[in-house]
């Protein structure tokens, strides 16, 4: 019998084996891609600030947050992602407050 097919058979285990350790280190890449983000500045989208203690707005509830918005996509103690589509590219201060904030 040839030794073909487990040739083949050995050189598709070492390339599948070689892709599967790969994929920690895409996701490691991406990872700090999204740190790499520009952080939101007051006025960015619906009257949005960074400190919700400086909000001036009809619709502001006092204990009203990011980080306790149904749109909050986790992140630091300080910094994170709102799905939220006009704030996608940007992170938000956990801290801050727009006028789209929904309870959580």
């Amino acid at each position: 019998m040839s030794d073909k097919p487990n040739a083949n058979r050995r050189k598709f285990l070492r390339q599948a084996s070689a892709a599967v350790a790969a994929i920690p280190v895409v996701s490691l890449v991406g990872m700090s891609n999204a740190k790499a983000e520009e952080q939101a500045e007051d006025g960015h989208a619906h009257s949005y600030v960074n400190n919700a203690a400086d909000a001036d707005h009809a619709d502001y509830s006092d204990g009203e947050k990011c980080k306790n918005c149904a749109f909050w996509g986790g992140g630091d103690s300080e910094w994170g992602q709102c799905f939220h589509a006009d704030f996608q590219g940007v992170q938000v201060n956990a801290e801050g407050w727009c006028d789209e904030y929904v309870s959580s």
